[in-house]
């Protein structure tokens, strides 16, 4: 196949591009959809007409053998090294709901986990529950050792864990350097200063085992001080919790209760090329959870606000999609993530509602067919098969439709599909490509 990339102006338009990520789009045959996918046996006309008009193929934002979290994937799409750039998902996730880190400041993501008696992890997310503002109150603004804690409630069961302090700002300042030269070979672990405890995203990747004890890079006094604080604070916080109203009434009613904070993604901030001079484009995302308001952030992509924007499986699609046509007519890159394929999957394994869900979205996108100065790319950051019910290295699909690509679709036998999925996608003329290239052949660079 051949593809011919013309100029940036169509007549006299500016061109505009219309990034579209569907979290955990990419699936595996469902039985109960008929052994199609919920992409395959969701009625896309919309998505189908954009694959028809333009050219597909499949992608791994990360290399398939590394597990794809959401945020390094998300890097790696937006063009940059998901190794070197990463701060630390506690960072992205602290600036997604509006938390101004200073440098000297390390940042986690908490989720509000159920263990029992031995400090096994039985659920990580508590039964996801669906809101920890008032459990967080009672975690607020704890010194231990010198190191102050706070942590901020953020969408269901996660949190934002922010530690400061004397013993921080040195631990930091000691081993900053040396750290962004790990990165630079391939930690892809952000700023890796404290580890995990989240046993079920760290180490093992399982639930039943116990959560894991932080511990701090390198050798100094102060990383060491700093790590058993957090693991006091833990600890504290597993009483207080436990003898929450809140939690034991969920017990009565045969919840699970939310008794101990479980970390991960330990970082700080670093510096990073902007989107908009890296790319040379006016730039703006639209999302609902914070991790992805976050990333943009992060790489200086102002946020637009949008009322009904969860973040959830009842997020306001359409009102998310008549923010990117503002949008469109003052910039000229929009990127509009949206969460719930991921979550009708990973929280609850439902190929129907994650079908239901993608039928929405198509039926939002149609509003954008026809736009002759928009390009309009639709994928998503990684897998998530709901047998599974967790990410995956399965390709994703991958369309982009412009009226800039003109294509031959009979060269070399392969043929332009007509139905978004991720086995049409595997014949289309992309190929398969990965994240870092993506950027690249979306903005033709």
């Amino acid at each position: 196949m051949v593809i011919i990339w013309l100029p940036f102006c169509y007549n006299g338009f500016m061109q505009k591009t219309l990034l579209v990520i569907l979290d955990g789009l990419g699936d595996r045959p469902v039985k109960s959809l008929g052994g199609k996918t919920p992409l395959e046996a969701a009625c896309t006309p919309n998505m189908d007409k954009m694959v028809s008009d333009g050219i597909c193929g499949t992608m791994n934002a990360m290399p398939k053998n590394l597990y794809p979290t959401s945020e390094e994937s998300h890097l790696a799409i937006l063009g940059y090294d998901f190794k070197a750039d990463y701060p630390g998902r506690g960072v992205l996730e602290a600036l997604g709901i509006g938390i101004k880190l200073k440098p000297d400041e390390l940042a986690f993501r908490a989720n509000f986990a159920t263990v029992d008696n031995d400090l096994n992890l039985v659920d990580a997310r508590a039964g996801v529950i669906d809101s920890v503002k008032d459990l967080a109150k009672a975690c607020n603004d704890i010194e231990i050792d010198n190191v102050r804690f706070k942590i901020y409630p953020s969408l269901q069961h996660r949190a934002v864990l922010v530690v400061s302090g004397g013993p921080v700002k040195k631990y930091i300042n000691g081993m900053g350097s040396r750290l962004h030269e790990n990165d630079k070979k391939g930690s892809g672990n952000g700023s890796g200063l404290i580890s995990d405890t989240d046993s079920h995203k760290a180490g093992p990747r399982k639930m039943g085992v116990r959560v894991l004890h932080p511990k701090a890079y390198g050798s100094s006094k102060e990383g060491k001080t700093v790590a058993r604080a957090l693991e006091r604070y833990q600890l504290l916080t597993h009483e207080i919790l436990s003898e929450n109203k809140i939690n034991k009434k969920r017990i009565k009613k045969g919840k699970p209760p939310a008794n101990f904070i479980v970390t991960r993604g330990c970082g700080y901030l670093k510096d990073v090329e902007p989107f908009s001079k890296k790319f040379k484009v006016k730039a703006v995302c639209i999302a609902g959870a914070p991790l992805y308001k976050g990333i943009a952030a992060y790489l200086g992509m102002k946020v637009m606000s949008v009322r009904g924007a969860t973040g959830k499986l009842d997020t306001n699609i359409s009102a998310k999609a008549k923010a990117v046509q503002k949008a469109l007519k003052k910039n000229d890159f929009v990127f509009l993530h949206i969460k719930g394929t991921d979550m009708a999957a990973e929280d609850y394994g439902d190929g129907k509602m994650k079908k239901e869900f993608i039928e929405k979205i198509d039926k939002e996108l149609g509003r954008f067919l026809g736009k002759k100065n928009v390009k309009i790319a639709v994928t998503a950051d990684h897998s998530t098969p709901c047998v599974l019910k967790d990410h995956s290295s399965d390709p994703v699909p991958v369309l982009i439709n412009s009226q800039f690509t003109i294509h031959n679709s009979q060269s070399n036998g392969q043929v332009s599909s007509v139905k978004f999925g991720e086995r049409e996608c595997k014949k289309g003329s992309l190929g398969h490509i990965y994240g870092k290239d993506f950027m690249r052949i979306l903005l033709k660079r």
